[in-house]
């Protein structure tokens, strides 16, 4: 299976990977990073903080909180609850997906 198409299945059965959580996500796609040499989500974090107006001096699963709540300032108990990591989790395959075109189109310049 290529890369796209197992993040692609990540995404849409995370269970079946045993994921459930905003942070065992993230565990599993930083794995994924550094079976890549490290070049996968090679200025994702970035990107998000450009996008998002956030500082650029946070972590991956702060910056995919305050994106998918907003409303929740410095609040990072929300992203240990399953039911409030859902969205988290969301924002993070769609804004991953989008980071991902983004460099696809960058390359092929």
């Amino acid at each position: 299976m290529e890369l796209h198409e197992r993040l692609a299945d990540v995404r849409r059965r995370p269970c079946a990977y045993g994921l459930s959580t905003l942070g065992e996500v993230v565990a599993f796609l930083t794995g994924i990073d550094a079976a890549t040499d490290w070049r996968l989500l090679e200025g994702f974090r970035e990107f998000l903080a450009a996008k998002s107006g956030l500082g650029a001096n946070l972590a991956l699963p702060v910056l995919l909180v305050r994106i998918a709540y907003p409303g929740t300032g410095n609040d990072f108990g929300v992203a240990a609850m399953r039911e409030e990591s859902v969205q988290a989790v969301t924002v993070l395959f769609d804004e991953l997906e989008a980071f991902l075109e983004a460099e696809r189109l960058r390359d092929s310049k």
